[in-house]
């Protein structure tokens, strides 16, 4: 049924009777109301909308009358069925549907063309955000190759971990994909293919895969990654009780915690759960729709640091672009410096923690700033690349936007109108970038887009609020920083972060090949102070600090089934096995590294490193410090002893190293690991200097090697006695 055509049956189920102009008893024929597809593309003006349906004429807004326009890019004259398919020159509910773009896979109904399954039809296609001389501007095809897509990080951590795959580096993704662009920077991490990941068994083929060619593992990781882990992945379903989309939409389109609509569209259920909460494209997706699936980072929810791999080409006489550096709120105090925080309204929705008080929210978060005003569109996106861990695709880190105690942040000058710096910004608040400014440039020698030097000084500007926020660099304020040892050795968020959420340990079942639920649901999250540990990076990092896994595996008569080497031998049953991953360390025991969201001004204190056990990845208990300055004879007497008197372990069941530098952790992450005996060592005997010498500002740091040797002399104890002696009176 198309143009001219009208299905009566129809329409008399979706207008009322007129009694005021036909007699009673008859219906009132419908107003047809159409749009003139009449838009071209504004950087192609060859390209008119309505050549890809080939439909100049919609008459979708007959029965969507009020719904809103979806967005300034995308303007009425664009058509409905230019995105949606369909035939929109029908007033027949089926058949103006019949051709709709969606994914059945989906679950959610026909409304969501940009599921990464169909989306090559729809925002993918040629000139929209696909076909670019741009790579910059072909977001499908970053997009399928970013980590929110193939979860290569977490697929490949789990494996290899649970001895699923000898290497650390990802190997299998949630689809096969190959990066065919003849670029593949091996040196940033980057991978030139993942393969599918398998099935765990047969029995586990969803229907519409049987008859292709699958591969099938019969390792229990790739059950628990598809039935628990791939509730994140960008193009799948949300869990039960959440409500979002999926592919492009998934950041795109906001909904509510109900999941309810709100738009003015009169065919959208009100009450039916599922719906956006209009039918609005946010070109910038909102904080609230970040942390659906990184509920970790955000408090409310819970009840770095390289050089650029080329230097970019900034001005010699850097400071003469930022002139005086205007005064931050900033005050001195003990001869340490420290930034004053700036009034924030208490947040009464931060949760309160028993012995720990209220949660300390990230200090970028309380002025305001938004995920998207740091991470930048390629960070989320993905940059065109296929990566194995998450800390290779993000392009961002603190010294991006602060500098360090050495240098000023990295900047450098528009001078192409087409620059993608000024593209990106055209939606920002504070309106787009121009020819001639000076933005900061990431560890990958690329342009932020909100980050710049504004009237000689350094701001960031928020994207959806185009709020200006002044940058404290860290150059003008050394403190802590200009410790040689910090410098080279930590991460910022080592001293800066302030808290780690902990969930509680987990026990997977998978008994008859059934899996059961690993954790009750009366347990929530919970946070604590970082533990420390050197990071993919290389530099000291924060540890994501989680109890011990478990898994049993039963078969149907609940006989605990043998877990195999490469080889075929039996190394043990599924009977709450503590995993060995290939590099003969815990696979159950997990130490990762990572930059938590829990930024603070004022940095954790020197006594909550250098004398603490549990910092260093020791577990909670008392060190016990021999005379032996080798450490030979130090060890920690563990606060819990339930290992101990399981025979399960000599350590505390949070240990993740012993004092002799062994570790008891795995790591999934290249390069990571626990602290050796040399660096626990050295980190505990800083600790002895503390007590006298306990500002970032005291000389004996700046030259640490001799400041121990003047420790040994008797000038240093007749000084230390007399000092002692002093406080004692």
């Amino acid at each position: 049924m198309y143009a001219g055509e009208t299905d009566w049956t129809f329409w008399q189920e979706r207008f009322l009777q007129s009694s005021s102009n036909q007699a009673e008893g008859t219906i009132q024929q419908p107003r047809i109301k159409q749009v003139r597809v009449t838009a071209k593309l504004p950087d192609y003006p060859w390209v008119k909308v309505s050549q890809y349906r080939d439909r100049p004429v919609e008459r979708c807004i007959t029965c969507h009358d009020g719904i809103a326009n979806v967005s300034a890019s995308h303007p009425p004259e664009f058509g409905c069925s230019v995105c949606h398919g369909g035939e929109p020159e029908s007033v027949n509910k089926e058949q103006a549907h019949a051709g709709l773009i969606y994914d059945p896979k989906a679950g959610t109904g026909k409304r969501n063309p940009s599921s990464l399954s169909v989306v090559e039809q729809s925002c993918g296609q040629l000139y929209c955000h696909a076909g670019h001389a741009d790579e910059d501007r072909n977001h499908i095809a970053r997009v399928k190759k970013s980590m929110m897509n193939t979860m290569a990080g977490v697929i490949s951590g789990l494996r290899y971990q649970w001895a699923g795959q000898s290497q650390k580096t990802a190997r299998y993704g949630t689809l096969a994909i190959a990066d065919e662009d003849a670029s593949v920077p091996h040196n940033q991490g980057a991978l030139g293919k993942l393969e599918k990941l398998p099935f765990f068994s047969p029995a586990t083929i969803p229907a519409l895969e049987k008859a292709q060619s699958v591969a099938v593992s019969r390792h229990p990781a790739d059950r628990i990654l598809r039935q628990q882990c791939f509730q994140c992945h960008l193009d799948s379903p949300p869990a039960k009780g959440q409500y979002r989309s999926q592919g492009c939409a998934a950041c795109h389109f906001e909904y509510s915690s109900s999941g309810l609509y709100e738009g003015n569209d009169p065919t959208i259920s009100r009450t039916d759960p599922g719906h956006a909460r209009f039918h609005k494209i946010r070109a910038i997706p909102s904080r609230s729709t970040c942390i659906q699936c990184h509920r970790g980072f955000d408090v409310q929810a819970l009840g770095t640091a390289t050089e650029p791999d080329e230097e970019p080409d900034i001005p010699e006489a850097i400071e003469e672009i930022f002139g005086p550096h205007r005064p931050h709120d900033f005050e001195e105090t003990n001869d340490v410096i420290t930034q004053v925080e700036r009034p924030v309204a208490p947040n009464k929705n931060i949760p309160l923690f028993v012995g720990k008080g209220r949660a300390m929210g990230d200090v970028h978060t309380a002025r305001g700033m938004d995920c998207t005003d740091c991470h930048t569109q390629l960070d989320i996106m993905g940059d065109g690349n296929l990566y194995s861990k998450q800390h290779e695709a993000v392009e961002i880190r603190c010294e991006t936007c602060h500098g360090d105690s050495q240098s000023y942040p990295y900047i450098s000058q528009i001078t192409d109108p087409k620059d993608p710096a000024i593209r990106v910004s055209k939606h920002y608040e504070g309106g787009s970038n121009k020819v001639d400014d000076w933005m900061v440039v990431s560890a990958r020698n690329r342009k932020m887009t909100n980050v710049k030097v504004q009237n000689g000084y350094m701001v960031a500007i928020g994207k959806q609020t185009g709020q200006i926020h002044d940058i404290p660099l860290v150059k003008d304020f050394p403190g802590a920083h200009s410790i040689p040892q910090h410098q080279s050795r930590l991460e910022c968020s080592a001293c800066h972060a302030r808290w780690v959420v902990r969930c509680p340990g987990c026990h997977q079942n998978i008994t008859g090949g059934q899996q059961q639920a690993p954790v009750p649901a009366s347990h929530s999250l919970d946070i604590g102070e970082p533990a420390l540990m050197v990071g993919p990076r290389g530099k000291v990092a924060p540890m994501l600090t989680q109890p011990e896994r478990h898994l049993t595996v039963l078969d149907e008569k609940e006989n605990p089934l043998p877990v195999l080497d490469q080889m075929g031998e039996e190394r043990g049953r599924y009977r709450k096995w503590a995993f060995t991953n290939p590099h003969g360390t815990s696979g159950s025991n997990l130490a990762y590294a990572l930059n938590p969201h829990s930024i603070q001004t004022q940095a954790r204190s020197c006594t909550s490193c250098h004398l603490s056990g549990k910092t260093l990845g020791l577990g909670e208990g008392d060190l016990k410090i021999g005379k032996n300055s080798t450490g030979k004879n130090d060890f920690v007497d563990p606060l819990n002893r339930s290992d101990i008197i399981l025979k399960a372990s000599e350590f505390d069941p949070q240990a993740k190293v012993s004092m002799r530098g062994d570790s008891l952790a795995g790591t999934h992450q290249p390069r990571a690991r626990t602290f050796n005996q040399k660096e626990i060592n050295r980190i505990l005997r800083v600790g002895n200097c503390i007590p006298c010498h306990d500002s970032y500002a005291d000389p004996i740091y700046q030259d640490i090697k001799k400041s121990y040797s003047f420790e040994r002399t008797q000038d240093h104890r007749r000084l230390r006695k007399k000092i002692l002696n002093s406080r004692q009176e």
